[in-house]
């Protein structure tokens, strides 16, 4: 599964999550499925950030609402229209989680 955005690409290969960046000075990332965690914050001006990071708790759910502390691996900008878009992409990555964890 793949989710392309003008700044990044996103993409799920053999239960590893991705995060390509165009920026050069941004590493990508990369996690488990199983251990991916994105947390939206809004932002002013129309914008939303995606941070992604490694969860905590292995009940907690892949995506959430607003961020919480802890160290946060990548961020990525997307236009708050977009965020819907983002969160039925990481709804699934959620469902497809469970369905490994329990294969």
């Amino acid at each position: 599964m793949a989710f392309k955005h003008s700044k990044a690409h996103l993409r799920v290969d053999h239960e590893i999550f991705e995060v390509f960046r165009r920026n050069r000075t941004t590493r990508s990332y990369r996690a488990p499925l199983c251990q991916l965690k994105v947390r939206t914050d809004a932002r002013g001006g129309g914008v939303t950030r995606l941070h992604c990071s490694n969860i905590a708790q292995l009940d907690e759910p892949i995506h959430a609402p607003k961020t919480r502390p802890g160290r946060l691996l990548v961020t990525i900008e997307i236009p708050a229209s977009e965020e819907p878009l983002h969160r039925a992409y990481f709804t699934r990555l959620d469902q497809l989680s469970e369905f490994v964890a329990a294969s």
